[in-house]
């Protein structure tokens, strides 16, 4: 596995669930930005993300790098599936991806 950066833009809420889901973007190899709403501990560092905090903020998104291409892209799949949508493979820039 593998970590891709992303940002959290904020907060949409707790329903009824802690420690409550967040707002998070990434940004695809052609510069097209998507966004994942999800529970906080799936982008980690959730002492930093929560209702009251300063928005926007780095995190790291768990990926799977499934193939190189061209040497500055890569396929890569999300370790889950975000609610707000079914996709989760995204072709996005090589360096944006930390072991």
């Amino acid at each position: 596995m593998m970590n891709l950066k992303g940002t959290a833009v904020g907060w949409v809420g707790d329903d009824g669930e802690f420690p409550g889901v967040i707002e998070v973007q990434l940004i695809d190899a052609e510069g097209t930005v998507h966004s994942l709403i999800d529970k906080v501990p799936i982008f980690g560092r959730t002492e930093d993300l929560g209702p009251d905090s300063t928005y926007p903020l780095p995190v790291d998104i768990c990926v799977v790098l499934i193939e190189r291409i061209d040497g500055d892209r890569a396929l890569i799949e999300l370790c889950w599936q975000a609610r707000n949508t079914e996709r989760t493979r995204y072709v996005v820039p090589s360096v944006d991806l930390a072991p």
